[in-house]
């Protein structure tokens, strides 16, 4: 095998990566965010409904 004969440039690959890498990370963070918004509008409604019935 050919050194000069390589089929892929080594900074493509790792610009895929990164790319792929970083759309996990930023997917993660919205999910993370969603859940968080979701838990804290329940706990907030849970606690207004808790004033108005108390």
């Amino acid at each position: 095998m050919e050194s000069g004969r390589w089929p892929y440039k080594p900074t493509a690959i790792w610009r895929k990566l990164v790319a792929v890498i970083g759309l996990g990370a930023f997917t993660v963070i919205c999910v993370v965010a969603l859940v968080a918004l979701v838990v804290v509008g329940a706990a907030v409604g849970a606690l207004v409904l808790e004033a108005l019935i108390g």
